[in-house]
């Protein structure tokens, strides 16, 4: 006799986020290991500013949109996507947006890899997710990367509370308070905050939404937003658990100074279906 049965599943994965532990004693800020650009964190972000200037025709569009690319083993890009945003799409935004990842791989150098991520698949590559940002001015766009990522001390103790492996007991190994204490704890936290909502299991809503927020010079976590969609429902998820971040401990730093980082997290939703056999 042959039973189906559903597992649902609700997993996040980090996206070259800038790689980076207790409450009592907050880390110091670690060193980024994830792909370089060439000429560092500020030329980057003046490439996207100048595709942005390409890209701007009149009336200027407002927002941002998210475009990644894939990174060959000799740090090449290829492979350049825009992601679908939420609805109702804003078609001049969109359309700028095009233009924009045109200039981009048009005038994009190689980049320097970075340490392998070991969740990786074999033979999958890193992917470089990027914010284009219509709004924000120059000045003020946050950081793909810094120097050093910031530090997130409270985490430890929220992950424990959501249940962690020693939920009991105080984290002690090094290497786990420090990636408590990284982004891809942030990324662990908003995995058990993220629920299968009932209205998207009934409906067989499923995919990736890609969750933007920013890391301030202060530690604030600000302008939480949905770049990629699945679909309202599942979208709306995603935001709430991002509304519930906590603030570093410790920013990010750039040049031994305090610096304004962004990150994007896409959060998968899968509805699995298993076969049991008896």
């Amino acid at each position: 006799m042959r039973n189906l049965f559903t597992k649902l599943i609700a997993a996040v994965g980090l996206l070259a986020l800038a790689s980076t532990a207790s409450a009592q004693a907050p880390a110091p800020s670690a060193a980024y290991t994830g792909p370089r650009f060439p000429g560092g964190p500020d030329s980057l972000r003046a490439l996207v500013q100048r595709s942005i200037r390409t890209a701007t025709g009149s009336p200027a569009p407002s927002g941002r949109m998210l475009v990644q690319f894939e990174l060959k083993a000799n740090g090449q890009p290829h492979n350049y996507t825009m992601v679908l945003p939420p609805a109702p799409l804003n078609k001049p935004l969109v359309n700028a947006t095009a233009a924009a990842l045109n200039y981009l791989e048009a005038h994009m150098p190689a980049w320097t890899p970075g340490t392998p991520d070991p969740k990786l698949a074999p033979g999958a590559e890193p992917k470089v997710s990027l914010a284009i940002d219509f709004t924000t001015a120059p000045a003020a766009m946050p950081y793909y990367y810094a120097d050093e990522d910031p530090t997130f001390g409270t985490l430890a103790n929220l992950l424990q509370a959501q249940g962690s492996k020693s939920s009991n007991q105080p984290v002690a190994d090094p290497a786990e308070k420090a990636l408590l204490a990284s982004p891809k704890g942030l990324a662990r936290y908003i995995q058990r905050q993220v629920k299968y909502p009932p209205a998207a299991l009934r409906g067989q809503q499923q995919g990736v939404v890609y969750a933007y927020f920013e890391v301030a010079e202060s530690g604030a976590i600000e302008h939480p937003e949905i770049l990629g969609s699945a679909g309202r429902t599942l979208d709306a998820e995603v935001l709430k658990s991002l509304n519930t971040l906590p603030t570093a401990t410790s920013p990010a730093k750039l040049k031994n100074q305090p610096a304004h980082v962004y990150y994007v997290v896409p959060v998968t939703f899968r509805m699995q279906v298993a076969t049991r056999f008896r």
